[in-house]
């Protein structure tokens, strides 16, 4: 039985799409040990795995540029590697697997000189196709970035593009198909869909008879679209006056509604997108994030829903509409999602982790 640490960022986005390779490796056999803060106690210990506690600097919600995000990654890694050093320092393990936006993970990994894998949930990057040159405008030169980039070099060793690419393997919780320019990328990078699995800490939820809406994002401007529809909004946040055919709730159980659901109203975070296309449900994407926006360009160019800037009513009840009813849509959709589920998900994850643990 090995000993696997696994970091994952502590963010809803970076933290669930792993949880079901976390499950399979505990299934498998192995010890698995995660950093968790409070709020993801329960999704840790859910799978088998034990929880480090460590507090966190992140705020509630990640800002909109993938800049901003950057600079709170390396301050969140600043703050937990001193937390966590000591502990598996006492009880190192046999691989660490790391978010690529939980750096301290990679730190360890090298300082305890131990293999590593990486898992990405951004899109990935290679010569051919480059996320950071994607989302990050060029600079010139700027003297707050230079700080940051070498306070980024000083706590990773090196520079950010370097010490990423030093893991051996790369998981990406996507398919192939779903990244640009996927078949330049070779072995090093296996595209294992996301892995999911049951989410007992977010309780159970039970469909209504009538067609289903989900809707994370612009919430109140869709239950006041949903009034008077013949579907069901499911939403996560308060909505005012909501009509008798829309579900509020401060903690959506994402998977369990997104079994019934027709359309899915989302910012675009790759775990949200993954998640839908894993039931076959079409999006309407409006982006916060610079990443998400990506994600919605490429959810639209692949046929499989439309990108958005914002929401309003009248356009809400379109879309749901010919969304849910557009056959060439729903076509693209489901051989994604057959193309999603043979990308092996956990089981292929695990794999990827059982191989390096061989070597």
């Amino acid at each position: 039985m090995a000993h696997i640490a696994v970091f994952l960022m502590a963010e809803r986005g970076h933290l669930l799409p792993a949880l079901g390779m976390i499950a399979e490796l505990v299934r498998r056999g192995h010890r698995v040990t995660c950093p968790a803060t409070a709020p993801f106690t329960a999704a840790v210990t859910g799978c088998g795995a034990t929880a480090i506690p460590y507090g966190t600097t992140l705020p509630a919600d990640l800002p909109s540029s993938l800049y901003n995000a950057t600079r709170l990654a390396l301050t969140e890694a600043e703050s937990a590697l001193p937390q966590l050093e000591e502990t598996f320092r006492d009880d190192r393990p046999d691989l660490v697997v790391w978010d690529i936006a939980a750096w301290t993970g990679g730190v360890l990994a090298h300082r305890l000189d131990v293999p590593n894998v990486l898992v990405e949930g951004l899109l990935s990057s290679n010569e051919h196709w480059s996320l950071g040159t994607e989302v990050l405008p060029p600079r010139t030169f700027d003297p707050a970035a230079v700080r940051f980039f070498t306070r980024v070099h000083g706590f990773l060793g090196s520079a950010l593009p370097e010490f990423v690419s030093g893991a051996r393997r790369r998981i990406a919780l996507f398919p192939r198909q779903f990244q640009p320019e996927g078949d330049t990328f070779g072995d090093e990078v296996v595209f294992t869909g996301p892995c999911l699995t049951e989410r007992a800490f977010q309780g159970t939820w039970k469909p209504p008879d009538r067609p289903v809406v989900l809707a994370t994002t612009g919430t109140q401007v869709c239950a006041d679209a949903a009034r008077g529809m013949p579907w069901h909004l499911v939403t996560k946040g308060k909505v005012l006056s909501p009509a008798i055919n829309v579900e509020t709730h401060d903690e959506v159980p994402q998977l369990a509604v997104l079994e019934h659901a027709s359309v899915f109203v989302t910012r675009g975070g790759m775990g949200g997108v993954m998640e839908a296309l894993h039931h076959g449900v079409p999006m309407i994407v409006v982006p916060h994030m610079t990443d998400q926006r990506l994600n919605g360009r490429r959810v639209e160019e692949l046929g499989l829903g439309v990108l958005l800037d914002t929401v309003t009513v009248e356009g809400v009840r379109s879309l749901v509409d010919q969304l849910a009813t557009d056959s060439a849509i729903s076509a693209r959709v489901k051989d994604m999602r057959r193309m999603m589920h043979r990308a092996g998900g956990s089981a292929a994850a695990a794999d990827v982790v059982e191989e390096e643990l061989a070597r």
